[in-house]
């Protein structure tokens, strides 16, 4: 009987681990004690002005990535993937990262790879393209500088019917250069 219980406390603590990950499913678990222990508090979009936290473990589900920082509105900020064991820190906000665009998002194919579907995220207000295509191929800028980007994003978002864009970027994809993380308004 003795043996039965050494033998499921081990399979339960190999296990911790495991279950803390499947528990942060969704957003970042950060602990108050080291390896995976203490009080658990799960942190499922961005939030700033929290109140401290102190950090001594964390877990972030596969495939993601979040800023944790010490600045109540996203300053002195650490990226984090994956379990981290053993550390220490303060958390005052937190936010998961957005994915870098991979190469794969050349031109041709659609925001959402190659299906040109030309996918967006739609608000009441605004409209996010990642990867802006116009009949399935990528929006190039040329030239290469802030104004004309600037220039080709305001007529994209006009053309989807919003009246401006406050936010945009340049991707360099093999030699060429493509409108990349437009934001659409009405402002």
């Amino acid at each position: 009987m003795l043996r039965m219980l050494i033998v499921g406390a081990a399979l339960a603590a190999a296990s911790l681990p495991a279950q803390a990950a499947a528990q942060a499913e969704g957003g970042v678990a950060v602990y108050s004690q080291g390896h995976f222990r203490g009080f658990r508090t799960l942190i499922n979009g961005p939030s700033k002005y929290r109140r401290p936290l102190v950090v001594r473990s964390l877990t972030v589900p596969a495939g993601a990535a979040w800023e944790l920082c010490s600045g109540l509105t996203y300053t002195g900020c650490r990226q984090v993937q994956g379990s981290v064991p053993s550390m220490v820190m303060t958390v005052r906000s937190a936010r998961p990262v957005a994915p870098v665009l991979p190469a794969s998002a050349a031109a041709g194919t659609g925001a959402m790879g190659a299906s040109g579907s030309g996918a967006s995220l739609r608000g009441v207000a605004s409209e996010y393209f990642v990867a802006p295509d116009e009949r399935g191929n990528r929006v190039e800028v040329q030239p290469a500088t802030a104004e004309a980007m600037t220039r080709r994003a305001v007529e994209y978002c006009r053309a989807h019917g919003w009246r401006s864009s406050p936010h945009g970027r340049l991707q360099t994809l093999g030699g060429r250069v493509y409108l990349a993380d437009v934001l659409c308004a009405d402002e």
